[in-house]
């Protein structure tokens, strides 16, 4: 059960981390250059390195529950 919490969590994040980093990448484009790229980057390196986290604790999660489902 603790490892489908843990995939749970990975998807959410996941899903998190996509938000994040595609609202930072878009958000110099949206305002016509009233953000600057600097601004953006406060965004945009948050909301990658989560998005790595969470993946790997969804493949972790994964894992797990697929090996328990076997046994």
């Amino acid at each position: 059960m603790l490892w489908k919490i843990v995939m749970i969590l990975g998807i959410l994040g996941v899903l998190l981390g996509l938000a994040v980093t595609g609202i930072s990448l878009a958000l110099p484009i949206a305002t016509d250059g009233r953000t600057s790229w600097e601004e953006a980057m406060i965004g945009i390196i948050p909301g990658v390195l989560l998005l790595i986290v969470a993946f790997m604790m969804f493949i972790v999660g994964l894992i797990f529950v697929l090996k328990n489902r076997k046994k």
